[in-house]
């Protein structure tokens, strides 16, 4: 089904709405873009003025796909950021009204990527993320131990730490901070960090980059933190059977959920029901101990 949408005075045409994207579950092209247009007030502002990696999946989650960083033709309308790289420059989408999002999803976009920086301070982020991703035959439960022993950790440091399952196996820690810090700096507190958990249960926890080498643990991944490096968005679909969504949660549910649990079929109601748990990522700038930054 092709179609022409205008949504802020801007028309955008659309194309193929009935495609099927999860051959398995049915859920089409055209139910990812009602997901993200009913969810917008939500997401939009964690979006907003970030560079974004478009994840494009033009053929479904069974096809090839691609990361997107360069839109050499964007609408006119649609805000862009230049940045340089490599002796040339990449111009990253930036989503910052409904309109843009909903023409990301035009291309196949199925994830989305936000830089850990806005375009006032591109080099310096306003979150930490720790993504603890279990190696089989660790699971989710065990990336959920390892996440609640950064919470702890965390407190003990003074500072407010907000978790959301990856939708997929893994569970992502943020930690909003003021942005002050350098990508290299963040990259530092999170690896100084894991080296604590690891001492304190090295069976259970590992910082091996090497994928053959990491033992069934559960990997804790500081690299995220580089500059340029993104990570599934708070809400972002993913591209695995039922169509999950990385989706916020308190640490006191978090030992009782999984990320099965929420989908593009359930996430909106929840999302209704308690509103954005990431909502306090949007304003609070906290301050990292010096100690664990170098």
């Amino acid at each position: 089904m092709d179609t022409t949408l205008t949504i802020n005075e801007h028309r955008i045409p659309v194309k193929n709405l009935d495609k099927v994207f999860w051959p398995e579950d049915g859920f089409t092209k055209g139910d990812v873009m009602r997901y993200y247009a009913e969810i917008w007030p939500v997401l939009g502002p964690h979006l907003a003025n970030r560079p974004v990696s478009l994840v494009r999946y033009p053929e479904g989650i069974t096809g090839d796909f691609f990361y997107q960083k360069d839109v050499p033709k964007p609408p006119e309308w649609l805000t862009t950021c230049p940045i340089p790289s490599d002796g040339r420059v990449i111009r990253y989408a930036v989503l910052n009204n409904p309109e843009s999002l909903i023409w990301s999803v035009n291309l196949g976009c199925i994830e989305l990527h936000p830089w850990l920086s806005r375009l006032d301070n591109l080099h310096r982020p306003t979150y930490i993320i720790i993504d603890l991703d279990p190696m089989e035959p660790a699971v989710f439960s065990d990336a959920v131990t390892v996440a609640l022993r950064f919470r702890l950790l965390l407190k003990e440091l003074g500072l407010q730490a907000f978790p959301k399952t990856s939708g997929a196996t893994g569970v992502h820690i943020y930690i909003p901070i003021a942005p002050r810090y350098t990508f290299r700096q963040t990259g530092t507190f999170v690896k100084k960090l894991g080296e604590v958990i690891i001492q304190h249960d090295p069976q259970l926890a590992t910082n091996e980059r090497k994928v053959s080498e990491r033992d069934g643990k559960v990997y804790i991944d500081h690299l995220q933190n580089l500059e340029g490096k993104t990570i599934a968005s708070v809400y972002s679909i993913r591209p695995f059977p039922k169509a999950p969504v990385s989706i916020p949660v308190t640490w006191e549910e978090l030992p009782d959920c999984h990320p099965s649990m929420f989908t593009i079929v359930t996430a909106p109601e929840r999302i209704q029901r308690i509103g954005d748990l990431f909502k306090p990522l949007l304003t609070l700038e906290q301050t990292l101990p010096e100690e664990f930054l170098s």
